[in-house]
C-alpha cells in the first residue's frame, strides 16, 4: 500500500474518536487498523528498506501502540485533557508528519538486508517493556489507595438553578428547590438554616444520607421590605446563596 492511502486510512479510522459519542464496535476494531497504519509509516519513515513481511507486522504493531502513550505523554506536558478527540487529533498529526518523512526518504536510503533482524532485535524489547507497563499499571489500580476526602455540597435545583437575577418573594413565602449531595462522609443529621440578610428565618434539623444526592424543598420567608436581601441557603458548613426582595416597598 503507497504512503499517502496508509495516511488516508489513517485519517478515515481516526474519525470516530474525533466525533466521540457512542461507535459501533466494529468502528472501534477498524481504529486499530488505523494504530498499525502509523506503525507502518513509523517504519517508512524512520527505515525506509525492504523488510520480511512477518517482522514487519510485528515491528509495525508495536509502533503503532507505542504511539499511544506516546502522544498521550506529549498531551500532558501541554496541558492538554487527555480524551478521545485530543488523542486522535494528536495521532493524527503524528501521522502527517511520518507520512511526509516517509515521502521524502523515499528511494534514498540503500537496502540493508541486517535491517530486519536489527528491527526484530529492537522489537522484543520495546513488547517486554510495554507488557511490564501494562502490568505496572495495572497492579496499581488494583492495589488499595487511601479514601479520597469526603464532601458535602449544596446547589439551588429546579427552577432555582437558572436564576440570574433577584427573586421577588410573595407575602406567603416560596419553596425554594436545593441539590443536597454527599459523598465520602458518614450519614449524619445536620442543621438546615434560611438567613435573610444576618437574620436567622428558618432552622431544622436534616438527615444527610452518604453517598446520595436529592433535592429538597426549602421554605424561604419574604424579607420584611422590597429591598435586596442576601438569602443564604445552608446545610452544616455547605451553603449556597441567591438575592430577593419582599412584597413591600423598599
Amino acid at each position: 500500500m503507497t504512503t499517502p492511502r496508509l495516511l488516508a486510512a489513517v485519517y478515515l479510522t481516526m474519525l470516530a474518536p474525533a466525533i466521540g459519542g457512542d461507535v459501533p464496535r466494529a468502528v472501534r476494531f477498524a481504529c486499530l487498523a488505523g494504530v498499525f497504519a502509523i506503525g507502518e509509516l513509523w517504519l517508512r519513515a524512520l527505515v525506509n528498506e525492504m523488510i520480511a513481511p512477518l517482522p514487519r507486522f510485528g515491528v509495525a504493531a508495536v509502533a503503532g501502540l507505542v504511539s499511544l502513550p506516546l502522544v498521550a505523554i506529549a498531551l500532558h506536558l501541554m496541558r492538554v485533557p487527555i480524551a478521545s478527540r485530543p488523542l486522535a487529533a494528536a495521532l493524527t498529526i503524528l501521522a502527517t508528519t511520518l507520512a511526509v518523512v516517509a515521502l521524502l526518504r523515499a528511494g534514498r536510503v540503500p537496502a540493508d538486508p541486517r535491517a530486519a533482524g536489527t528491527l526484530v532485535t529492537v522489537a522484543i524489547p520495546a513488547c517486554l517493556a510495554l507488557g511490564v507497563s501494562v502490568a505496572a499499571v495495572s497492579l496499581y489500580a488494583w492495589m488499595p489507595h487511601p479514601p479520597r476526602q469526603g464532601y458535602t455540597s449544596l446547589a439551588l435545583n429546579g427552577w432555582a438553578a437558572t436564576l440570574d437575577r433577584p427573586v421577588r418573594v410573595p407575602a406567603r413565602g416560596v419553596y425554594v428547590p436545593i441539590r443536597l449531595s454527599s459523598a465520602g462522609e458518614p450519614a449524619e443529621t445536620a442543621a438546615l438554616r434560611v438567613r435573610v440578610g444576618d437574620r436567622t428565618v428558618n432552622a431544622r434539623r436534616l438527615r444527610v444520607e452518604a453517598d446520595t444526592t436529592r433535592s429538597v424543598d426549602v421554605f424561604v420567608p419574604a424579607p420584611p421590605d422590597g429591598c435586596l436581601h442576601r438569602i443564604e441557603i445552608s446545610v452544616g458548613p455547605a451553603s449556597t446563596v441567591f438575592y430577593g426582595r419582599g412584597p413591600a416597598r423598599c
